[in-house]
This record gives C-alpha cells, sequence and structure tokens, in this order.
C-alpha cells in the first residue's frame, strides 16, 4: 500500500478533493498512521507520472491530524514538481490566452467604456474627466460607478460567484475541498481590477494626488464632517518609502481602521486606550454592522429547491422541447414564453406542483404557467445569482417579503460591515486560514520579512492588491453609516 500509487489518489480523495456529489465512503486501516501517509504522499510525488491535478492539490494541503499530516518540506517537494510539470505541459503558445488593457485617453469625453470580446477585455476611462474632477469625493466615487468596484447594493462585483463559472468549472475540474472556489470570470475581474488600481493610481499621481492621502481624508475628515464620527485615525505608507515598505506598513493601517470601526459600533466612540488592551486578533466575520439586518442569505431546503428550479442551468424544466428557442433556465422560459402544465412531461408534472403548492408558480385563467409573486422571484434571482442580498437596499414591500420569507426558515440575516462572500474573498487575498490557496499576502509581509531582493515588480502588485482591500473598505463603511442614517430617518 505504502508504494501503490492508487494509495496517495484514494488519500486525496478522501481528504482533501471536493466533491459535487456524495461519494461511498473510503476506509483505511486503523494501522495506518501519519508517517505512513507521508509516506504514501511522498512516493507519489517521486513517482514516474504523478498526475497535475494531483500535485497541486498536495501542495496545498493544510496539515491536519485527523485528515493528513505533512510536512513543509514535502509539500515544497510537491510544489516544485508540480511546477516543473506545468512547464512541461504550458508551452509558451497553449493554453488560453486572457487578455486584459486599461487605458486612461486624454482624447475620450465619455467617462468610462469597457469592451468584451470573448476573452479580451478593453476599459477605456477620460483622463480629462478626471482631471477636471479631483474632487476627494468624486475620486473615491470612481471605485463604484466608474470602475465598478461594487454594484448598487454595494455589494463587491470582484468576488467569486458560483454561477458566473461554466459547467466545466463547477463540475469537472479537479478542486480541494479546502480551497477557494474561482473561475475564469473571477481571474478576468481580478486582473481587470488590478489595472484599474494601478492606472488610476498613476493617473492621480500625475495630477499630483496620492490615493493614499485620499484614503486619510476619508477617516479623518470626511467621517467626521458627514456622520460626526470623530477621532478615527490612519497612517498610510509615504510616497517615499520602497514598495517592500509600503506591503508591510499599510496592513497595519488596514487592521487598525476596522478594528477603530469596530469599536466605534460596539461603543459609541473610539478609544484608543481600549483599542490598545484590547489587542485581538481581527476576524474579518467579526466586524460588525450599524445596520441591524444588514445581509440576507439563503438556507435550508425549500430554498435550495426552489432556486434550483427556477434559476439553475441544471435544472431540466428550462427545456421544453415543444419551443424552437432555449433558455437558460425555467425562470428565462416562463419569463418570456407562455406554456401550460400539459406542455410539460408527466415526470416534470410534481417539480412544477411544487412550486405551484409553495406559492412561487400560479396558472392564470388561460391555464399559462406564471410567477404566482413576480416580487419575490425576483428577489429570490438576486439572492441566487449573487449569494447576498442587503435587506435595507430593497423598498418596504419588498422587505415584507424577506421578512415573511425568514419566518418560513427559507433565508436568514445577518449584521456584519463585510458579507460572507466579502470575508471569503478577503481572507483568500490575505491569509490561508479558511482557504489552502489563498495567496496568504498579510502573512508574508508580516510573519516573515520576504527577501529584499524579491522583484520590486511584485511588492508594487501586491501593495496594489492590497489597496484595494483599503478601497473596499472605505467603500463599506461609507455605505455602513449612509445605511444607517436612512435607517433612523424611516
Amino acid at each position: 500500500m505504502l508504494n501503490n500509487n492508487s494509495s496517495a489518489q484514494l488519500l486525496l480523495d478522501k481528504f482533501e478533493l471536493k466533491h459535487i456529489r456524495e461519494k461511498d465512503p473510503i476506509y483505511f486501516p486503523k494501522e495506518l498512521s501519519s508517517s505512513d501517509k507521508e509516506i504514501i504522499i511522498n512516493n507519489y510525488i517521486d513517482s514516474e507520472d504523478p498526475n497535475l491535478n494531483y500535485l497541486r492539490l498536495i501542495a496545498n494541503i493544510q496539515s491536519s491530524k485527523d485528515k493528513i499530516e505533512i510536512t513543509p518540506r514535502t509539500l515544497l517537494k510537491a510544489k516544485r514538481k508540480a511546477e516543473d510539470q506545468e512547464s512541461k505541459f504550458f508551452t509558451e503558445n497553449s493554453g488560453m490566452i486572457m487578455e486584459t488593457a486599461v487605458i486612461f485617453s486624454k482624447s475620450q469625453s465619455e467617462e468610462g467604456t469597457l469592451i468584451r470580446d470573448d476573452l479580451s477585455i478593453t476599459a477605456t476611462y477620460s483622463a480629462k474627466w478626471i482631471e477636471e474632477n479631483q474632487e476627494y469625493p468624486t475620486l473615491l466615487n470612481n471605485f463604484i460607478h466608474l470602475f465598478d468596484f461594487v454594484d448598487l447594493q454595494m455589494r463587491c462585483t470582484l468576488v467569486n460567484k458560483y454561477n458566473e463559472m461554466g459547467v466545466f468549472e463547477r463540475f469537472i475540474f479537479t478542486t480541494s475541498q479546502h480551497a477557494y472556489t474561482k473561475g475564469v470570470a473571477f481571474d478576468h475581474k481580478n486582473a481587470l481590477s488590478l489595472l484599474q488600481m494601478v492606472g488610476y493610481s498613476n493617473q492621480l499621481f500625475s495630477l499630483g494626488i496620492r490615493l493614499e492621502e485620499v484614503i486619510e481624508w476619508f477617516f479623518q475628515d470626511y467621517l467626521a464632517i458627514e456622520f460626526d464620527t470623530r477621532n478615527f485615525q490612519v497612517t498610510m505608507p509615504s510616497a517615499h518609502s520602497t514598495f517592500l515598505e509600503k506591503c508591510t506598513n499599510i496592513m497595519p493601517a488596514l487592521e487598525s481602521v476596522l478594528k477603530q470601526f469596530s469599536l466605534y459600533v460596539e461603543e459609541g466612540h473610539i478609544d484608543f486606550e481600549l483599542l490598545e488592551i484590547r489587542s485581538e486578533h481581527l476576524i474579518y466575520s467579526n466586524i460588525p454592522s450599524l445596520v441591524k439586518r444588514k445581509y440576507t442569505y439563503g438556507i435550508g431546503e425549500e430554498f435550495k429547491t426552489a432556486t434550483f428550479l427556477l434559476f439553475s442551468d441544471q435544472s431540466s424544466l428550462g427545456y421544453n422541447e415543444y419551443l424552437e428557442k432555449s433558455y437558460d433556465n425555467f425562470f428565462e422560459l416562463i419569463r418570456n414564453e407562455k406554456l401550460k402544465l400539459k406542455d410539460y412531461p408527466e415526470y416534470h408534472v410534481p417539480r412544477i406542483n411544487w412550486l405551484i403548492d409553495n406559492k412561487y408558480l400560479s396558472i392564470d385563467a388561460e391555464e399559462n404557467l406564471i410567477f404566482d409573486n413576480v416580487f419575490l422571484v425576483m428577489i429570490l434571482y438576486d439572492l441566487y445569482f449573487n449569494e447576498v442580498i442587503s435587506y435595507w437596499k430593497y423598498s418596504e414591500s419588498e422587505r415584507k417579503i424577506l421578512d415573511d420569507l425568514e419566518k418560513k426558515n427559507v433565508i436568514e440575516l445577518e449584521s456584519t460591515l463585510f458579507s460572507r462572500p466579502e470575508q471569503d474573498y478577503i481572507n483568500y487575498t490575505l491569509n490561508k486560514s479558511q482557504f489552502n490557496n489563498g495567496l496568504d499576502l498579510r502573512n508574508k509581509y508580516s510573519h516573515s520579512q520576504p527577501k529584499s531582493g524579491d522583484d520590486e515588480k511584485i511588492h508594487n502588485q501586491n501593495y496594489m492588491i492590497f489597496l484595494r482591500l483599503f478601497i473596499l473598505s472605505v467603500i463599506k463603511i461609507n455605505d455602513d453609516f449612509c445605511t444607517f442614517l436612512e435607517m433612523r430617518k424611516m
């Protein structure tokens, strides 16, 4: 067993591989020790032709006594073996080419344009418009209205969304059960937003404006003026420091303002002496919000069943043999076509009847299938495709629908600064506490000093990633204060 390659694959299949559907359990002898498991893994890495996907899984294993306990040396060996195979498999002209370009044009009058062509994205922005609108609030609002870092509900658009992934990405690719799930759309958004950060920072710098100073203004001046919220303090990296130094200094600044915000929510003011005494580790999922009942999430079997039948591209209800046109899902079909229950084969009828019985569909006077409550269905549509919705961004009548869904245990509400998808995205970027494929950037610059000889371009890119998270935090904090004020007026 120790020298059998299939043993390693079985170990990874049980403890690491993410399965879409439940599989039969795999049992190992009780005598199989942690050291035996590592021997099996090592032998697999050293074997003549190990599978690249399994090597990637091994390289990202989070060591655990209950599952697979593995040394850093073995992890590094798997990483290097995977990189060696990748260099052989993916030659210069192989694979998909994704092109992303961000241009700041002096001749363009329109504020911004975005052109998508298959796997290519070209975003062009008016340098003249930015030059003519240098007010700090506008410069920050550009991340919302120009660069689309968030949507109209102030949800971060940069997170990975399950329903933006293709079928192959969702069901075919080999993925660790402990990994942050991401697809081509996520990579595209990541590349675009990073280029936006770099280009915009350079554009502002050419106008004598540092984005870091705009962030300092937001916390130290804007919050006091707009919301009478005083005492926020932040010191951003200086203009003259190297990118390595900036990367080292920016995370303490970000964590400081988030801790200040948490304290403000809990105490109603910021007491720096109390902040120093607390000094606990910052957990992004624990950062509270001023806004009660802020985020809504789907829960339970009814939510899963209703949203799958209505919105999933894997739901067979979205196909009807009598129609020439095909639709992505049942929701799109019902919205665009007139169909009766009798137009479906008998084996589909119980599912449609379930939707009728639970008040998601109904039958009109002409016996056509229609939505029982369009507003309810649109709310569920938003929740299914975005994985979270903001309770207070909906009208009073729509919030009543949400209240009814909560009573039926179809949804649940939470009050945090960042939504769950945003929390996952931040953790993926900063550490490996939640995902074994995380970028781990915070730990790279705080727990160990990166080599000063590392490419300055790498530190530059990482700094832009940190700065992007800072901007997201600014947007979320501003929205929290704005929503809180709006609630008080209701």
